[in-house]
């Protein structure tokens, strides 16, 4: 296999000789210089602690341009969350399914390698792959929280060989990958496990984690969390590997995110201050509103999260929840748009990366297809929907679960009644035993899609995965026939800087792929028919 160069904001993909931060900043994003001197550098186990908070902070990324064509432009509209309300480049933008090369380089060149660069030196100062210290297994999850998504976006990524120090490292295929995310879990739980029963108590890198500030019980509950999220991913394409992964983690030593109080999530700690991006999209950009098929299930409800997750937009002088449909034909002039509702999402919000609430509805889609999930489906759904409603601070969560009537509402776009549509969910809240496995995924799969928000990003990716919730297609596409409408986006196409730096690499990357490089290739565990056995 030929290797495949991987584009670097530096020269190197890790940091050569003696590391100067003070020449990093390049590659570093908003870390201030005092957080890697060289007396930390010298210290028990903050050698590398410097490095953690780059790893936190590329999961999903903090800094706005990165973030805002790496997750925003991506995820978050096609998930049916939220839209963009500006016609950039003359409606020739990821909304249409037209991509500027540009935007598609960012994901690659300023998020991957940044998260690639901090993980590759904790890997070089603490012995590499083999490694029993507690902080390189930690470094371990992170890197996985952060490298699965980024091969649930283009497919083949770099993996196995990343972080060792060479010039240049292959793609590997996507089910190289997610196997690879097994074993390395399993190891960094064990790893960490034998650390908390050895040192009860002990917090050894707090001032470096801005999730659970150093709790590394809260960190294998969230390893397992998250190995039920990616056994879950191959429940179609590889279903004895997806149940017995899902099976092995709902079992695990440290057991799993169960309670809000231990929801996974970056948050600002002392000097490391964290901008949740999502704020500048809607707040500084303006260029974020809520989506349609977002209003459409929520509204439909008279969902009692809606007003939680958003604010009253004001169009005309008129009040009230307003939503724009992705994918339409936009002026120039988006004044007119921003009294649409905006995310209720603050400058110093936590960005979630996993909460209960979605771990609750792994286990029910587990059990609905006949697995051991230490509870039922319909339990299991109902603690999705309390947590959710727990997490957001709304009411009434009894009363809305006993709904069996109410479904999605139309669509009217309140300035472009051309742009109007009907509803295509028609999924009802409360449980039914007596409907198919197919009916009641659906059910399960349109309140995680809704207790998930914002993440758009694993919103997107579930709705690649199952098929639902069903969502409103684009009106416009200018994918020149690439990407079906219907079928809607499947992926990203790869950064268009490998197809000049590294032709061969990218060669072989599309051979792993299996298809085009384009955003109608379906991934791996993306398969085209999907029925739950």
């Amino acid at each position: 296999m030929k290797n495949s160069k991987i584009k670097l904001f530096s020269q190197s993909l890790l940091f050569a000789g003696a590391l100067s931060m003070t020449a990093c900043t390049g590659w570093f994003d908003n870390v201030p210089p005092y957080e890697a001197t060289e007396d930390m550098l010298d210290g028990d186990n903050v050698k590398i602690g410097a490095f953690f908070p780059q790893l936190q902070r590329n999961v999903i990324s903090t800094h706005n341009n990165q973030f805002q064509r790496s997750e925003n432009l991506i995820g978050d509209i096609y998930s049916g969350y939220m839209a963009i309300p500006t016609n950039f480049n003359s409606n020739m933008n990821n909304s249409t399914y037209f991509f500027q090369d540009a935007w598609l380089n960012v994901p690659f060149e300023k998020v991957y390698t940044q998260a690639i660069g901090a993980y590759g030196e904790i890997k070089r100062n603490t012995g590499g792959e083999y490694s029993e210290l507690h902080v390189y297994q930690w470094a371990q999850i992170l890197k996985i929280a952060s490298m699965h998504r980024f091969t649930d976006m283009w497919g083949p990524i770099p993996y196995l060989a990343v972080g060792s120090g060479a010039m240049t490292t292959p793609y590997d295929s996507q089910e190289t990958v997610y196997m690879k995310f097994f074993e390395e879990l399993d190891k960094a739980v064990e790893v960490l496990s034998k650390f908390v029963a050895n040192n009860p108590g002990s917090k050894p890198m707090a001032e470096y984690d801005l999730v659970y500030g150093g709790d590394y019980a809260k960190w294998i509950k969230f390893a397992n969390s998250l190995h039920l999220r990616l056994a879950m991913r191959l429940a179609y394409v590889k279903p004895d590997v997806a149940q017995r992964e899902a099976e092995k983690a709902v079992t695990a030593q440290g057991g799993l995110i169960t309670s809000n109080d231990d929801n996974a999530g970056v948050k600002s700690v002392g000097a490391n201050e964290v901008i949740n991006q999502l704020w500048t999209m809607w707040a500084s950009y303006q260029d974020i509103r809520m989506g349609a098929s977002f209003l459409s299930v929520l509204d439909g409800y008279d969902d009692p999260r809606l007003g939680k997750m958003f604010s009253l937009g004001n169009l005309n002088n008129r009040e009230g929840y307003f939503a724009l449909r992705t994918g339409i034909n936009l002026d120039t002039n988006k004044d007119s748009r921003l009294g649409y509702s905006c995310p209720n999402i603050q400058s110093n919000t936590p960005i979630v990366w996993m909460n209960a609430a979605e771990v609750a509805f792994l286990k029910a889609e587990g059990a609905l297809r006949g697995w051991n999930m230490g509870v039922d489906a319909e339990e299991a759904y109902k603690q999705g929907i309390t947590l959710s409603f727990a997490e957001w601070g709304a009411g009434g969560a009894d009363a809305y679960m006993k709904d069996s009537k109410k479904t999605a509402a139309n669509y009217v776009d309140p300035l472009t009644s051309s742009n109007n549509i009907n509803a295509v969910s028609h999924i009802t809240i409360a449980w039914d035993e007596s409907d198919s496995k197919d009916k009641n995924l659906e059910r399960i799969i349109t309140q995680k899609w809704i207790a998930m928000f914002p993440n758009g990003h694993e919103a997107w990716t579930e709705y690649r995965r199952t098929g639902y919730p069903q969502l409103f297609p684009v009106k416009v596409n200018n994918s020149a026939g690439t990407i079906d409408t219907d079928i809607q986006i499947r992926r990203m196409p790869f950064a268009k800087s490998e197809y000049t730096l590294n032709p061969e690499g990218i060669r072989k990357a599309v051979e792993l792929l299996g298809g085009p490089d384009n955003g109608g290739t379906r991934l791996w565990w993306d398969v085209e028919n999907k029925s739950v056995n």
